[in-house]
């Protein structure tokens, strides 16, 4: 005698709904993963007179603030660090060059007070870029941005130190990150 005995087709519907399942699970363990790290507090403020790199200068200021922090890097270990000497050596923004015309033509010259050591660029064209400062005190550079070229033209009647430079008008350049790598556009 013959038996007959059903079987079914094979398809893949359980593994499918388990695989399913676990993929959901997976999603799930990593939202709440991601939601529990996520950083919801705001940036502090910066103090008045620092100034933030990527939001609080444009294109033209951005780009002499990094040739200024490069050759900061190379200044200590030139016999002559004048501006013209730097100029020489092929340091921008010293050299004036077609970049150094597009990023406001700055003349600089050396200013010295104390301990510290300074390059102060007045823009030929202050629409473009404001007035720049490189301080070296050893060996450590800060640079700082002049909101109006009456402040850098008095500049050698001023105490180089951070005091000094805040209540001559003077802000800070400083770098900080955020959750954002957009630059964002600021008036100044």
């Amino acid at each position: 005698m013959t038996t007959r005995v059903l079987v079914p087709p094979a398809s893949g519907r359980r593994e499918s709904l388990a695989v399913a399942v676990l993929v959901a699970a997976i999603l799930a363990v990593a939202a709440a993963v991601v939601s529990l790290h996520r950083d919801r507090g705001e940036l502090a403020a910066l103090p008045g007179w620092q100034i933030d790199l990527r939001s609080g200068l444009n294109a033209a200021e951005q780009g002499l603030t990094a040739d200024l922090l490069n050759a900061a890097a190379e200044i200590p270990f030139l016999p002559d660090s004048s501006p013209q000497a730097l100029a020489e050596e092929g340091l921008p923004p010293f050299v004036a060059d077609a970049t150094a015309a597009a990023r406001g033509g700055h003349g600089w010259r050396l200013v010295e007070s104390g301990t510290f050591r300074a390059w102060l660029g007045l823009p030929a064209q202050p629409e473009t870029a404001r007035a720049m400062l490189l301080r070296l005190q050893d060996r450590t550079p800060t640079v700082w941005i002049g909101e109006t070229l009456s402040d850098a033209s008095d500049l050698a009647d001023t105490d180089l130190a951070d005091a000094g430079l805040i209540a001559a008008g003077w802000r800070q350049v400083v770098t900080r990150y955020d959750a954002s790598v957009t630059r964002k556009d600021a008036p100044h």
